[in-house]
């Protein structure tokens, strides 16, 4: 006789977290994120991807995966496209999802993002900041949204925003070709082609209690090239013949 194999019980949400430098934010926003969801009766398990930090980020998120089942940590290479693509390959959840592990993102929208998603009401679900706190970052992000919904035809006034969440299969078995700040537009742009319906939220942005930004002018100028490479260039050319299938 065969032994019995239980199967494993598959979490509603894999929320993933991009860590770089946050080894004062990592358990709060853990923490806070587990009361939210816990509150709200969501099955989940979070994921925290670090890569590249100089302090002791990569510290506290193995003790933090020892004491807590609800939690695994990986490493991976310093870019943002390299560790949320790994978040993607680790979840087992229904839908993905992410935020920043700074602390600026706000965890209470989450139950109304899953329940707009249960509703099928959405496939995509994602934060719209208002009320920014800096103007450059407010100027440099108009210029970026309203080029990408030129371009693209995105209807969007924040796709850099997060929380986000969606329906796994967009991910699942993907590769993404950004390594760097522009992934948050090439996820987008995948839903696009994909013809999935996607729903903005407006979030209150809040300012992160410690750690350091990683956004400066060289980010920017990158993520402006990308948008030039997605809609002309070789990442275009992927996402065109991956689409066409």
């Amino acid at each position: 006789m065969k032994p019995e194999i239980k199967k494993q019980k598959i979490p509603l949400l894999s929320l993933s977290f991009n860590v770089y430098n946050e080894e004062k934010n990592i358990e709060k926003v853990y923490k806070e994120c587990k009361a939210v969801l816990k509150k709200a009766k969501i099955s989940y398990e979070m994921i925290f991807i670090e890569g590249g930090s100089k302090d002791n980020s990569w510290k506290v998120l193995k003790n933090l995966a020892k004491n807590n089942k609800d939690c695994r940590v990986f490493q991976a290479e310093m870019e943002p496209g390299r560790k949320l693509n790994a978040g993607m390959k680790a979840a087992k959840g229904k839908y993905f999802g992410y935020m920043c592990s700074d602390g600026q993102d706000n965890p209470n929208v989450l139950p109304k993002f899953i329940e707009i998603l249960e509703a099928d009401k959405a496939d995509f679900v994602k934060g719209r900041r208002i009320d920014r706190k800096y103007w450059q970052r407010k100027f440099i992000s108009r210029v970026y949204n309203g080029l990408a919904g030129l371009i693209f035809g995105i209807n969007f006034r924040d796709i850099n925003m997060h929380p986000k969440v969606f329906r796994r299969e967009l991910v699942r078995g993907i590769n993404l070709l950004s390594r760097g700040e522009s992934v948050d537009l090439e996820v987008v742009l995948r839903a696009q082609k994909r013809g999935y319906k996607i729903v903005e939220i407006p979030v209150r942005e809040r300012v992160r209690a410690g750690g350091t930004s990683s956004v400066n002018l060289s980010v920017a100028v990158s993520m402006f090239i990308d948008i030039l490479s997605y809609k002309w260039g070789n990442k275009g050319r992927i996402l065109r013949e991956t689409y066409q299938k």
